[in-house]
């Protein structure tokens, strides 16, 4: 059973990020020459997706338009012989299919899933929080991809919470399996610490499978009157089982300010063109 699909839901606001995001998306954020949605795409595709939903809004046109090819600016490079330009223009991906859904309304990432239903049929697929950038040396959902083949169930990516986040995550109930992996018992949404299974939380990637729809479909909106996935999940623990796997890499939710300025860092210290200076110019700024 191969894993060929991707969800990817973009239509959120932003608001954290306001101004710039009053005109431009958050997943259009720039890691210093990259988008973050760039990542999100790479991952996929590197990992054997080939076949990819945005759920989207009206106003986030240019992430498509992104991934589209442009004739007119590839001749324009090669006219000018701006080789260089057009090697870096070459490095979005585009070995894929993209398609793309509107989300009309703000209504929670259970809806925004279940808009892909018909986009997935009766496939296994994945899904990618755009927020959530995870620098690794192998794509993290490649990992997932390969525990899914052995276990044949569900999987979520998970890690360690900090005390003080933990009521801003799903935690898990786990019964280990072997380090770094473990079979979900149950989930509670954003406990208060002292109520929480433990410091384990689900972040930003899963395989699902097709029946996650109609669990969907069942569940109750929240005060918010959005539909949250953490009510499905919690249905798959009883039927098909759910794993949570402890991934091999480093997370940065570009969401947040602090961690977004921190994922230009660590790409920045990854480059090996740019990390000498980068480390001698940060030395200056905060004079270590």
């Amino acid at each position: 059973m191969k894993i060929k699909k991707a969800v990817i839901p973009v239509a959120g606001l932003g608001t954290r990020f306001l101004p710039y995001t009053k005109a431009i998306p958050k997943e259009m954020l720039p890691i210093m020459d990259i988008p973050v949605i760039h990542f999100i795409v790479e991952e996929a595709v590197s990992s054997g997706i080939d076949e990819i939903l945005l759920v989207t809004s009206k106003d986030k046109k240019c992430i498509e338009d992104y991934f589209k090819p442009n004739a007119k600016l590839e001749k324009f490079l090669r006219d000018r012989k701006k080789i260089d330009c057009l090697k870096q223009l070459k490095r979005v991906p585009d070995n894929f299919k993209l398609y793309s859904i509107i989300q009309n309304e703000p209504k929670g990432l259970g809806h925004a899933i279940l808009l892909a239903e018909k986009f997935v049929r009766n496939d296994y697929f994945t899904v990618f929080l755009p927020d959530d950038l995870i620098f690794s040396k192998k794509p993290v959902i490649k990992q997932m991809i390969e525990i899914f083949e052995k276990y044949k169930k569900p999987v979520a990516a998970i890690e360690k919470i900090e005390r003080k986040k933990i009521s801003s995550y799903g935690i898990i109930k786990p019964q280990k399996i072997r380090d770094g992996l473990y079979n979900v018992v149950d989930i509670i949404e954003k406990p208060a610490p002292q109520e929480a299974f433990s410091d384990l939380g689900i972040v930003g990637r899963y395989i699902l499978p097709p029946q996650i729809f109609n669990h969907i479909k069942r569940n109750q909106t929240n005060i918010r009157k959005e539909i949250q996935l953490t009510d499905s999940l919690k249905k798959l623990i009883n039927t098909t089982g759910l794993i949570g796997y402890e991934f091999d890499g480093m997370r940065c939710d570009t969401g947040d300010k602090t961690e977004y300025m921190l994922a230009i860092f660590r790409y920045a210290s990854i480059k090996k063109e740019l990390t000498k200076k980068f480390k001698k110019e940060i030395k200056k700024i905060f004079r270590f």
